[in-house]
């Protein structure tokens, strides 16, 4: 095999193990850190394209970002009907960990 291909083939197994890493050290990051409960306002929405090796691909993320109680704000990765049945402004109990949403009881 060329050198050339060699080193394509070196590249790319690379980028494969370094994105592998990545997905793990976020998803262990976020399954190690405390489940948490609080009360919570929606203050913003977005919606962004996935990438993969920097390349925009067909997959969608859906983000919100929710005001908690002691003014801190956490932006949470969301689904696509949560995204769409909340709006900018609604208060409720959120539970979350890491960068996920577990549930958002909104506030009657």
């Amino acid at each position: 095999m060329g050198g050339f291909l060699k080193l394509v083939l070196l590249l790319t197994v690379a980028a494969f193990f370094g994105w592998l890493y990545n997905n793990w050290a976020y998803r262990d990051k976020d399954d190690r850190g405390p489940e948490l409960t609080g009360r919570a306002t929606v203050v913003s929405k977005r919606v962004d394209q996935g990438r993969y090796l920097g390349k925009s691909t067909t997959r969608w993320n859906y983000l919100m970002a929710f005001a908690l109680a002691d003014g801190e704000e956490v932006e949470l990765y969301v689904t696509d009907d949560i995204f769409s049945s909340l709006k900018e402004g609604r208060t409720g109990l959120l539970n979350w960990q890491g960068k996920r949403l577990y549930s958002f009881e909104p506030e009657e």
